[in-house]
């Protein structure tokens, strides 16, 4: 057991939102039913015993917020050279939040790991990784070289990255992809889907809604459901177009359905197949 552990709770009236602004360390929030109080836990690296203290954790009315003070412009430069001031300014936070509470995360370098139901999430990282089991709502991710896998998502997804992987199981809402490169990766999602990526492919498993797709270096795979009919326009500067489709495939009359599918890559293959 760390000896400076910090622990804070706060005694819950009704359903509240998280606000949390880190450097370095990592972030984990778990999410549980029926909670009558949060819970906010900081263990600091040895060395970061001081900056864990200037931490602030606070429930100001229906708003939880952890913060670490604001380093200066000098400091933030110093600090990306020394690796030693890196292991000093590492705190690891972990929350105990209600199921379905709205969450703003920005950190640095520290990855993001959020367990259970949470509802609509902002998150912004640096180089740190992102990990989501449910997003009850709409969900905006940006972040500059990382990676990101959310199971499930109720709403929209917003991602906007410089470098990293981008895995999705489930979208109920529409997907807004724009990555410098990184591949691109979806179980199912129910709106459209819009992708621009410098270079990286995607793999769309499972669509229900019109696809906008364009890389300048990566394969695609795109799944169509069973009912459906798909309006397709597929480029590929180096590389096949291939369907496992077949031409004459007709849709049922009570499923009948237009998908409009449009494909773009410098290189690369383009593949259509029926989702399973």
């Amino acid at each position: 057991m760390n000896d400076a552990r910090i622990t804070k709770t706060f005694a819950l009236t009704g359903p509240i939102n998280l606000s949390v602004r880190l450097g370095r360390g990592s972030v984990t929030v778990r999410t549980s039913d029926d909670l009558e109080a949060a819970t906010v836990d900081l263990v600091p690296n040895p060395g970061a015993e001081e900056l864990a203290e200037q931490i602030v954790a606070e429930l100001v009315g229906p708003t939880l917020t952890i913060a670490m003070p604001r380093e200066g412009r000098l400091a933030d430069i110093v600090s990306v050279w020394s690796h030693r001031q890196r292991a000093r300014d590492c705190v690891a936070v972990t929350v105990a939040v209600p199921t379905g509470t709205a969450l703003k995360i920005v950190t640095t370098h520290a990855p993001v790991t959020v367990t259970g139901r949470c509802a609509g999430a902002d998150i912004t990282t640096g180089s740190g990784a992102i990990t989501l089991d449910h997003v009850d709502g709409d969900l905006l991710l940006r972040y500059g070289s990382a990676g990101s896998r959310v199971e499930r998502v109720s709403g929209s997804v917003t991602v906007q990255s410089a470098a990293g992987e981008a895995r999705f199981g489930t979208i109920e809402g529409s997907l807004d992809h724009g990555c410098g490169r990184g591949l691109l990766d979806v179980r199912e999602v129910h709106g459209k889907v819009r992708s621009r990526n410098g270079s990286g492919g995607a793999r769309l498993a499972a669509v229900h809604g019109d696809v906008d797709l364009a890389t300048g270096s990566g394969a695609m795979s795109i799944g169509l459901p069973a009912g459906a009919t798909a309006r397709v326009s597929a480029t590929t500067g180096s590389g096949r177009v291939r369907s496992d489709l077949p031409i004459d495939d007709r849709p049922t009359l009570a499923a009948s359905r237009t998908i409009t599918v449009r494909a773009l890559t410098g290189s690369g293959d383009i593949e259509l197949f029926r989702a399973t």
